[in-house]
């Protein structure tokens, strides 16, 4: 009988591009919550219509930060786009000073964030603690 043969350990160019592809798909998710989270602020107005109403002004910051959120959902491949992404979860978060219930929802699509970068830390070993919120 033969013994069964073994995987060869994977080579550096292999490791470099399983790192691109992890790199490329975690990129991918954090721009889908940039785009849910602009599709949330866009459905805020709806929902509070029916109560007290945001006035101009509310609504208009609120259409400019999804606007904005969209914009930053396609450039998070760039180099840079990590670290508009991180800036913009905390524009989103402070939207609760507006309305109070966006505090939760910040907080919540926050840690999807941070979850996000250090997943991407781990699978491509990419800078650790504060550097990672750049990118």
């Amino acid at each position: 009988m033969t013994a069964p043969e073994e995987n060869p350990p994977p080579t550096p160019e292999q490791y470099a591009e399983r790192a691109r592809r992890a790199n490329k798909a975690t990129r991918g998710a954090m721009a889908g919550i940039l785009g849910l989270e602009a599709l949330v602020v866009l459905l805020i107005p709806r929902a509070i219509a029916f109560t007290s109403g945001l006035g101009s002004t509310r609504t208009t910051i609120l259409f400019v930060l999804a606007g904005v959120l969209i914009v930053a959902a396609a450039l998070v491949r760039r180099p840079w786009g990590i670290a508009v992404g991180s800036v913009l979860q905390l524009m989103f978060f402070l939207t609760g000073i507006m309305i109070a219930t966006m505090f939760l929802v910040g907080a919540i699509f926050i840690a999807i964030w941070g979850r996000l970068l250090m997943l991407r830390h781990e699978v491509i070993g990419g800078p650790g603690g504060i550097r990672m919120l750049a990118g």
